[in-house]
């Protein structure tokens, strides 16, 4: 069930109520989107970059959002819920690759986002 609802929320936009791009959502699709394309594909190198150039500066920001949202705490605690998180998502995908293959259509799905997201620029 975890699973599931963890991969259900990787189609949930990235906006809030305010409809302002909520920081938290756009890591955790890059989480997942990472999960699965280091499972499935072999990104030619420039795309690679790119994708991991993307994935870090959302990185950065979501560990200033942590902080932001949890007044008090170091860099090093935001640093520990992030790795949390991340690792989390990253066995959900991987659970999923395991029964259901790198065919699966969620699978495929985060692998289309990876090509998108390499070519984001924000």
């Amino acid at each position: 069930m975890k699973i599931v609802l963890i991969l259900l929320l990787m189609y949930c936009g990235t906006v809030n109520a305010s409809g302002k791009t909520d920081i938290l959502k756009v890591f955790e699709h890059f989480t997942l989107t990472n999960a699965a394309a280091g499972k499935c594909i072999k990104p030619e190198k420039s795309e690679l970059t790119s994708f991991l150039a993307n994935y870090q500066m959302v990185t950065v920001l979501t560990l200033q959002e942590i902080q932001k949202r949890k007044s008090g705490i170091s860099q090093e605690q935001a640093q520990e819920i992030l790795k949390a998180g991340s690792t989390k998502a990253t066995e959900a995908v991987h659970s999923v690759i395991a029964k259901e293959g790198c065919e699966s259509p969620k699978i495929q799905d985060l692998i289309k986002r990876f090509h998108v997201q390499a070519k984001w620029k924000p």
